[in-house]
């Protein structure tokens, strides 16, 4: 697999908090999709390794990005702790997942061109 480059990382790194949600989930959405495809016969046996190795990317992608969650507030101690409910992985991920799923369409398509200030919530994630 290859290592992550440090532009790669400080792509990652420069990322708002917005964006930075965005990135895991449609890591995790990859992740998920491909591993059924493998499962249920989907992919040609000919283009399994290369697949596998596109989600051990990704996965060690979205690892780098959980792994600096601390910049927005996350205790390090609790990213270890990711399968407990009040962990602040969690918490974090599912307040970011609620804003999305209240999105009008109208202003999803602004979101989608990273016009969103005006629709992020009016409280932080560890603040509800």
């Amino acid at each position: 697999m290859r290592e992550m480059n440090d532009q790669e990382k400080n792509d990652i790194l420069s990322m708002d908090e917005v964006m930075t949600f965005f990135l895991i989930d449609e890591c995790s959405s990859f992740i998920w999709k491909m591993n059924h495809d493998l499962s249920h016969g989907k992919i040609e046996e000919s283009s399994k390794p290369t697949v596998i190795e596109d989600i051990d990317q990704i996965a060690s992608l979205q690892k780098f990005a959980v792994d600096n969650l601390t910049r927005f507030g996350l205790t390090i101690e609790t990213l270890t702790e990711e399968k407990k409910e009040d962990s602040d992985l969690r918490i974090w991920y599912k307040h970011w997942s609620k804003w999305r799923t209240e999105l009008t369409d109208e202003e999803w398509e602004k979101v989608s061109i990273g016009e969103y200030e005006e629709f992020l919530p009016k409280n932080k994630w560890n603040k509800e």
